[in-house]
């Protein structure tokens, strides 16, 4: 996966997934000297986790690992 946030329009500045019923959102991180990739992680309209990664690939890696690490077994399935 290369670092456009979103391959269909590589022009946008975010993208958003569901992942197992959690909501992934990456953005570009406005931090001009960071650089890097913000990620949120989102269930029922409340946030449980976020990160900064340096690449969109890294970014979503992390979310889906956060949201494996916390799925219930009914979630599993």
């Amino acid at each position: 996966m290369n670092d456009d946030i979103d391959p269909v329009d590589p022009t946008a500045d975010s993208y958003e997934e569901e992942y197992f019923g959690y909501e992934i959102y990456v953005e570009k991180n406005r931090d001009r000297y960071r650089g890097g990739f913000e990620w949120f992680v989102c269930k029922d309209e409340n946030e449980l986790d976020v990160g900064l990664a340096f690449a969109v690939s890294d970014a979503l890696a992390e979310a889906r690992k956060f949201v494996d690490s916390v799925r219930t077994p009914l979630e599993n399935s």
